[in-house]
C-alpha cells in the first residue's frame, strides 16, 4: 500500500502585474538598506558619545603641576623656598623627579645647596626640607620640598634666591593622573604642555633626599 503525499511550494506573492511587483521588491530592497544605515549611524553615534564621554572624565581628572620658588618674611624671619604646586582638576601621583643645577643632578637638599650656594652640609645648620617624589598630590594643593632661613646662613640664603630664578636650575617631574595617564615637564620652564609619556621611567640620580635609595637599595 503506497501513500501519495501531495506537496505544496510556497512561493512569494505575486500581483501578476510586473512593474508592481519589482517596485514592492525595491521598496523592501530599500527598507532593508535604510534600515541597516540607520543602525550603522546609530552605532557609530554611540561610539561617539562614549569617546566625548572618555574625554570628559579625564578632563575631569587632568593634573597639572607647576614649580613654585620664592621668599617669604613671617615673624621676622625671612625664608626663601622651593616647592610644587597643582594646578589641574585632578591629584597627581608623583611618580619621580629630578634636580639639576648647571646640568648635574642632585639626590638630596644639601647636595643640591653644596653646588649651588657653598652650603657646608657638616655645618648643621638649620632648613627644612621635604621629599618630593613617591607622593600624591591634591587639585589646588601644593608641597615645599625645602626652605631656608635667611638666619641659618645668610650668604647662602643669597646665593640660593638668585639660584631659584636661575636658568641653570632645572627640576625635571613625572607624574600621572588617577588613570595613569602621564607626563613629564621641566617645571622651572613654566609649561602649560607637558610631553605625554606612556610610564614614568626614574633617572639615573633622583631627587629623592636619600631616602628611597636606603629603601630600595
Amino acid at each position: 500500500m503506497s501513500l501519495d503525499i501531495e506537496t505544496h511550494e510556497s512561493h512569494a506573492h505575486k500581483t501578476g502585474h510586473k512593474w508592481i511587483d519589482m517596485a514592492v521588491a525595491f521598496s523592501a530592497l530599500f527598507i532593508s538598506v535604510v534600515s541597516l544605515g540607520i543602525a550603522i549611524m546609530h552605532g557609530r553615534t554611540m561610539e561617539r558619545m562614549a569617546e566625548a564621554n572618555a574625554h570628559l572624565v579625564a578632563a575631569n581628572s587632568w593634573p597639572l603641576l607647576g614649580f613654585s620658588s620664592g621668599w617669604v618674611t613671617a615673624d621676622g624671619v625671612t625664608k626663601v623656598h622651593m616647592g610644587v604646586g597643582n594646578a589641574g582638576v585632578g591629584p597627581a601621583k608623583i611618580e619621580s623627579a629630578e634636580l639639576v643645577w648647571k646640568g648635574v643632578s642632585y639626590r638630596s637638599d644639601p647636595d643640591f645647596l653644596k653646588a649651588c650656594c657653598g652650603f657646608d652640609p657638616a655645618s648643621r645648620t638649620p632648613y627644612d626640607s621635604t621629599i618630593l617624589s613617591n607622593q600624591v598630590l591634591r587639585a589646588g594643593d601644593s608641597i615645599r620640598f625645602l626652605e631656608f632661613a635667611q638666619p641659618s646662613n645668610p650668604t647662602v640664603f643669597a646665593a640660593l634666591k638668585q639660584a631659584i630664578v636661575s636658568r641653570d636650575l632645572q627640576l625635571n617631574v613625572c607624574y600621572c593622573s588617577i588613570f595613569d595617564e602621564c607626563w613629564k615637564s621641566d617645571l622651572t620652564m613654566l609649561s602649560l604642555r607637558p610631553e605625554p609619556v606612556q610610564a614614568c621611567v626614574q633617572p639615573k640620580v633622583p631627587f629623592d633626599q636619600g631616602l628611597l635609595s636606603r629603601l630600595n637599595p
